[in-house]
């Protein structure tokens, strides 16, 4: 596939897939085919509007999506986690539970991103507000806050994945949400063979595993 005309990749993705899973995706590309790839970020409503408006080729989301106008594979699920300076009390902790973020200073994405507001409203049920000192607006931002020992955050496991460099403490959550993430693209779409190696680079990216069915026909594993 090297000899084969250049193909440009367009892959959107949140942009804190980029700490991690597309340099991997990327790498597995290179080494493949001669195409190179455009990284687009952008929220998850976003990703879907990118691949609709013919702006990405592929993307990385979540579920739900419209079965009408996406198809996509599945890349892996993941609950809730805390992630917190290694020096952290929750450090000897094996899990969290909202009462014990009363006292804690809080880095949180704004609510609207965010399926975890759960935990906050446990934690005002008990009469307790949390403390939030910073809030922001897209994942990613929460680790330098974190790393400087401003405060903890709640993500989930595929997210903190991309945090490794950072050396943060991460335990479970409880009550926890459950995220399903896919790779996704326009229903109807046609793979060229530089595409088919894209979808495969994400789903190896997302997994130590190799995938159990090859992706020749890409359609052919189209799921919702």
């Amino acid at each position: 596939m090297k000899n084969q005309e250049k193909q440009r990749i367009a892959i959107a993705a949140p942009s804190v897939f980029g700490f991690v899973t597309l340099p991997k995706v990327v790498a597995i590309i290179h080494s493949k085919t001669a195409s190179n790839v455009r990284s687009i970020s952008g929220s998850y409503e976003q990703i879907g509007e990118h691949i609709l408006a013919g702006r990405a080729d592929l993307g990385i989301s979540r579920l739900p999506l419209n079965a009408s106008l996406f198809e996509w594979v599945p890349l892996g699920s993941a609950r809730n986690v805390y992630i917190f300076h290694p020096d952290h009390r929750f450090s000897k902790r094996t899990c969290i539970e909202a009462q014990d973020l009363a006292g804690e200073t809080i880095v949180d994405i704004d609510p609207q991103f965010a399926a975890h507001q759960m935990n906050f409203n446990a934690l005002r049920f008990a009469g307790v507000e949390p403390d939030i000192l910073v809030e922001f607006d897209c994942n990613g931002h929460e680790a330098g806050y974190v790393s400087a020992g401003l405060g903890i955050s709640i993500t989930n496991e595929i997210i903190a994945r991309e945090y490794a460099a950072f050396n943060l403490g991460i335990k479970p959550v409880e009550p926890s949400a459950l995220y399903h993430y896919v790779a996704i693209w326009q229903k109807g779409r046609t793979f060229s063979s530089a595409l088919n190696v894209s979808l495969e680079a994400i789903i190896a990216a997302f997994s130590t595993e190799p995938p159990a069915v090859s992706l020749g026909s890409a359609n052919l594993l189209a799921v919702g």
